[in-house]
């Protein structure tokens, strides 16, 4: 879901534009309700229908919404990863996130993650994954895209991409109903719904000599 608010817009953009992309979901958002109980973000109606399901019923589910809408994002099943980790202990996977990613980025030429300095633990493991492969492999030419999620982008003017979505918005309005779960959140339900105006993702560039630098990288 981050990836779809995140950078949905660009990821549509570029599969039209002919771009070979792939999609890993790091965790399997088995902890989406407790979570959202002790943060006091459940649309409790929404939410009523999930309340009885075990950790492993809502991380299939939440993982099947996940499928569907990289899916309709026009992705093949064979361009989507899922590492399983469970949510809440993705900084304790890194090493076994370097190795599942190496196959995958082994010839990529950008990685797009969200930022560095990330008060979510699983988004910021996401980020440390994302450079710790790219080291190993010496991807010394590869591009980082990194977007904001939970940390305000401090971008350097000279780094600052800007994508136009304008044309792309609608849509991943749209495949954002797909995941039922998340939009019984209350943040989630808020950015779902300024996907409608929003006209630019922004992102920071990097490459792998920058790593450290930056506070977003």
């Amino acid at each position: 879901m981050t990836k779809i608010m995140g950078c949905g817009g660009s990821i549509l953009k570029w599969i039209e534009e002919g771009h070979e992309l792939h999609i890993i979901y790091i965790t399997d958002n088995r902890a989406l309700f407790s979570e959202g109980h002790v943060n006091d973000e459940l649309v409790e109606e929404l939410a009523e229908p999930y309340k009885k399901l075990t950790q492993d019923q809502l991380a299939e589910l939440c993982l099947e919404e996940a499928q569907k809408a990289a899916k309709a994002m026009g992705l093949p099943d064979s361009n989507i990863h899922f590492f399983k980790f469970h949510d809440l202990d993705a900084q304790n996977q890194i090493e076994r996130g370097i190795e599942l990613s190496q196959e995958i980025l082994h010839d990529a030429d950008r990685i797009i993650v969200s930022s560095n300095n990330n008060t979510h633990p699983d988004h910021q493991a996401a980020h440390n994954i994302a450079k710790c492969t790219a080291k190993k492999l010496d991807l010394k030419d590869i591009e980082f895209y990194i977007y904001s999620l939970y940390v305000p982008l401090k971008i350097p003017k000279e780094k600052l991409i800007k994508v136009k979505i304008v044309d792309y918005r609608d849509k991943i309005y749209e495949i954002m109903k797909i995941y039922k779960t998340q939009l019984a959140l209350v943040d989630t339900r808020t950015g779902w719904e300024y996907l409608k105006r929003k006209r630019y993702e922004r992102f920071g560039r990097f490459y792998l000599s920058e790593i450290d630098m930056h506070f977003n990288f």
